[in-house]
């Protein structure tokens, strides 16, 4: 027979790989109680329980014996008599609430009195308890007393109980011999009666149980006591125990409902093995019996209570008397007993005081009968795991052992086949048609872009930027400033005498330079910032209607270009564009005085007129046909005359007729009607010469005089600042096509978002790739639940492959 630490070595490894594979069955049941029977996984739980309970006992290489019974069965004096001393609660004040412990010291200098007090908590709830006991029509008459007492001392002893339950780590006490905490003990549960109260554990390390075992002895409080505090220890040592010493009285031969009870938590806890096979029945206060025949006939009643039970653990004991002749008694015990008379008594029933009977007897168990109940205890709960087992394997193998080979990879893209791609057509034509009504709304003009009025809101304030720009850039002319414009006037000459017509030209050049540089450099800039923040409204609608998946600007605005280049190629176009009207433009106004621009205006007269055609300011004059060629050749707007064409009519009709001073008569009349003064007179005037006269006095008045001093050439360039203002917003705009080449750039990005898709198929890849890794949770598409759904079964499956190789290993 092998020995108890071979068998323990031996059961403790077979139990760890049992309990390796009860996790892992235990994770399984976690994920697949949809496939299993509840109580298939409850039955699990229950034995994963007992298993690590076992596992944790054998590890303490413990062995732990709970001393059950009903209360005043004697369980506290049978401990005594076993330790050789009373010390233990055990008189009529014991109190009831109390759970003993009494562990074995491997030597003297490890014996230790431990007591542990409830907590301010634990008391409420006690009392809570009692209430209810006292309430119930379950418990005796004297129960009752006994609890009714308990409670009304509790609550008188409220405030000196509290200073007990402040007591954290409770008390500790260590010692060499026993006698030293006896009346340490005594008082504390005796003489102190909140103490008594407070206390909820004593705990009892000596060498008075073998030293050569780790032994424990749980005195357990009685089911008996009526509060559910109580039950619930019993219930916890009983589940933890390797053995029962089970204190009943001599005289009461039938089984209780209380020990009823007790007994079947310890039959449930530890079903492979019967109560019997680990069981000491110890038939306690035999002394109460007088008659040989009456002990003996009690005695077969409690040998048919417990047939299973070996003689050897069904023993009469006499605790009192073991203790007068043997050990150091209470002095209440003394009072109570005549050391004579119980020798007598127990020699007239034929029997000793059946300590020391006990003693061998759980002793003999310990060495002998424990490796037999371990091995059958662990082969119990090996064998349950192992049909378990077998029977979740039968049930889960046939819905999930199919994924355990399925590729992840492969079975994701299936998800993504067919019926994605059903979606993606309905979902792309619908993207379409929101994306064409919103850029019709939003972005798109009518036909004819460059019309007055024509574009869109949103490319209207692209022109609003725009002159804002002209403004702000005409404004901040350094060479137009006052100080300036004196300064290249007056150089190299002098303010009082300086040549006016020089110095016009001196700042036109000035100005005309500043003006050039400016548009051509910060103008083109305003545009393109402009167009790009169009540009950029296109893109964002394109990523919401994308549902915001982050590759959409990338794709659309830089697969073939770096962002920095297309900037760059927009201002670069607006540049163009504007330079061959603007320059035109600033070329006409500015570079030339008024009485210089003939050549000018012959030279560039197909891009005046396309700048007259194009006007499009609420200036009316401006619109009239011919007048901005008018007003660069005179700097007038409007002729000043309207009645000059017929005048010249008739002065010549009139000259053909007239001759002498009739003719100078005609002459002085078309003179007064023309300027309002007096005209040349001559006797010997010829008809030419008063055509000639005629049209002198017209080309004197239409075209302004040229500036003679520094403030009239102020005034000529001011005025043709402001034109050039006027045209630069009114007509270049328009003229140079920008809503047009707006129009084109912003319908290219149109175009290029369709076509990625209806030439290139990328968003369809895009937003596959976003739901098969799920980057973009706004996407309608969800695949989420089925991949789960997917790589849990294949997560399944590979458990139970491993399940199945360590049950295949184990058994």
């Amino acid at each position: 027979m092998a020995t108890w630490l071979e068998t323990c070595q031996q059961q403790l490894i077979r139990l760890e790989k049992t309990a390796v594979l009860v996790d892992k069955l235990d994770t399984l049941c976690n994920k697949t109680q949809a496939d299993l029977p509840a109580d298939l996984v409850q039955k699990l739980k229950n034995e994963q329980q007992r298993l690590h309970n076992q596992l944790e006992r054998l590890r303490a290489n413990r062995f732990e014996v709970a001393v059950i019974g009903l209360e005043k069965a004697g369980k506290s004096a049978l401990l005594n008599a076993w330790l050789g001393q009373e010390i233990l609660p055990s008189a009529r004040e014991r109190c009831t609430f109390t759970s003993t412990e009494i562990w074995s010291a491997q030597t003297e200098h490890d014996q230790m009195l431990l007591i542990e007090y409830y907590s301010k908590e634990e008391i409420n709830t006690l009392q809570a308890q009692r209430r209810d006991a006292l309430a119930s029509n379950l418990l005796s008459e004297k129960e009752k007393k006994e609890i009714q007492e308990d409670f009304e001392d509790t609550e008188k002893q409220l405030d000196a109980i509290s200073e007990f339950t402040k007591l954290k780590n409770g008390f500790s006490q260590s010692f060499m011999d026993i006698s030293e905490i006896s009346n340490h003990l005594q008082e504390a549960i005796f003489k102190n009666r909140a103490q008594s109260l407070a206390i909820k554990r004593i705990q009892l390390k000596t060498v008075r149980l073998r030293s050569d075992r780790d032994i424990i002895f749980h005195d357990v409080p009685g089911f008996n006591s009526g509060i559910l505090m109580h039950a619930e220890q019993a219930v916890d040592r009983l589940k933890k125990c390797d053995a029962i010493i089970y204190a009943k009285e001599m005289k009461q031969p039938s089984i209780t409902g209380p020990e009823k009870e007790m007994l079947m938590v310890t039959d449930a806890e530890d079903p492979a093995i019967r109560v019997a096979d680990k069981v000491f029945v110890v038939l306690t206060q035999v002394d109460a019996l007088d008659d040989p025949i009456d002990f003996k006939e009690t005695y077969e009643k409690h040998k048919n209570y417990w047939p299973a039970v070996p003689e050897r653990r069904l023993i009469p004991v006499c605790a009192r008397a073991h203790l007068v002749e043997f050990g150091i008694p209470s002095e209440d015990t003394l009072r109570r007993s005549k050391s004579a008379d119980d020798k007598a008594k127990l020699k007239k029933l034929g029997i000793t005081d059946g300590v020391p009977i006990l003693k061998e007897s759980v002793n003999y168990y310990i060495d002998n009968e424990r490796a037999l109940v371990l091995q059958k205890r662990c082969d119990a709960l090996v064998n349950n795991m192992r049909y378990y087992a077998s029977d979740i394997l039968q049930k889960l193998e046939p819905i999930y052992a199919g994924f355990a080979d399925s590729d992840s990879e492969s079975h994701e893209d299936n998800l993504l086949g067919k019926e994605f791609n059903q979606w993606w057509g309905r979902e792309w034509q619908r993207i379409k048609k929101d994306f064409d009504v919103w850029y019709a709304e939003s972005i798109q003009g009518r036909t004819e872009a460059d019309a007055i009025g024509a574009e869109h809101h949103e490319l209207a304030a692209l022109h609003d930027a725009y002159d804002e720009k002209i403004e702000a850039l005409l404004s901040q002319l350094s060479t137009a400033q006052p100080e300036e414009l004196k300064r290249i006037y007056t150089a190299g000459g002098t303010m009082s005498m300086p040549d006016s017509r020089e110095g016009n030209y001196k700042i036109r050049e000035e100005l005309f330079r500043e003006i050039q540089q400016k548009f051509e450099t910060e103008l083109t800039d305003e545009l393109a910032q402009a167009l790009q923040a169009l540009i950029d409204q296109i893109v964002r609608k394109t990523q919401e209607l994308l549902w915001e998946t982050e590759e959409v600007r990338k794709t659309l605005l830089h697969s073939q270009m770096d962002e920095a280049i297309e900037q760059a190629r927009i201002r670069h176009g607006f540049q163009v564009l504007f330079l061959r009207f603007g320059r035109v433009a600033v070329e006409a106004f500015i570079a030339k005085p008024l009485q210089a621009r003939e050549r000018l205006l012959h030279e560039r007269a197909a891009e005046i007129k396309t700048l007259e055609a194009f006007y499009q300011g609420t200036n009316d004059q401006h619109k009239q046909e011919g007048r901005l060629t008018h007003y660069l050749r005179y700097g007038l707007w409007e002729k000043a005359i309207s009645r000059i064409p017929v005048m010249v009519n008739k002065a010549t009709r009139a000259a053909k007729a007239a001759t002498g001073q009739d003719l100078v008569d005609t002459v002085a009349e078309v003179a007064q009607a023309v300027s309002g003064r007096g005209g040349r007179t001559t006797k010997t005037a010829t008809v030419q010469e008063v055509v000639e006269t005629v049209a002198a006095f017209k080309e004197e008045l239409e075209r302004s005089p040229e500036p003679i001093n520094f403030e009239q050439v102020v005034d000529e360039i001011n005025g043709d600042l402001a034109a050039l203002e006027d045209y630069l917003k009114n007509s270049v705009f328009y003229a140079a096509g920008f809503i047009t080449y707006c129009n084109q750039e912003l319908e290219r990005i149109r175009n290029r978002f369709k076509e990625i898709e209806d030439n290139e198929r990328q968003w369809i890849g895009i937003i596959r790739t976003a739901v098969k890794y799920e980057r973009n949770p706004r996407i309608p598409y969800n695949i989420s639940h089925s991949k789960r759904d997917f790589r849990l079964r294949r997560e399944i499956a590979l458990e139970l492959k491993e399940v199945r190789d360590s049950y295949t290993h184990l058994y």
